[in-house]
């Protein structure tokens, strides 16, 4: 089974809310579905990780005992703060990083990037155009892997 990597942005007070009171987490996530905007890298999440040095992946609060992984929780500023750094990669230098990252390397599902470049530039796209929306619109996220 494959794991994704979901992120889901919300509004700060939202963020806090689910900092003070984790139940909140699963049903604003699973039943009753309160997010802005949402999107998930799929399995490329390690791999971008990996060549982005982070950017996009610095998360804030972990949560233990939520959407049965676990979560992490970034606030607005932390979202500023990676979407500025998202902006500063382009499509050439993620495929730059992918050809120099080492064969042998352990990030997940890097075999199936190395053999398909462009589904990996969709899902940097997918990362990238998730954090700048987001930071536009001076919120936080919420990712979780599932």
């Amino acid at each position: 089974m494959s794991m994704n990597l979901f992120f889901q942005s919300f509004p700060q007070d939202d963020i806090d809310a689910m900092k003070q009171d984790n139940g909140l987490i699963d049903e604003w996530v699973w039943s009753n579905p309160r997010c802005s905007t949402s999107t998930d890298v799929e399995t490329a999440w390690d791999v971008l990780r990996t060549i982005l040095d982070g950017a996009g992946f610095r998360a804030g609060e972990f949560i233990d005992d939520v959407l049965s992984n676990g979560c992490e929780l970034i606030s607005a500023e932390q979202v500023q703060e990676q979407a500025k750094e998202l902006s500063n990669w382009t499509q050439e230098k993620v495929l730059e990083g992918l050809r120099n990252l080492d064969k042998d390397a352990e990030a997940y599902h890097l075999e199936v990037y190395i053999d398909d470049e462009e589904d990996l530039l969709g899902q940097f796209d997918k990362l990238r155009t998730f954090f700048s929306e987001a930071a536009e619109q001076e919120l936080g996220a919420l990712l979780y892997v599932a």
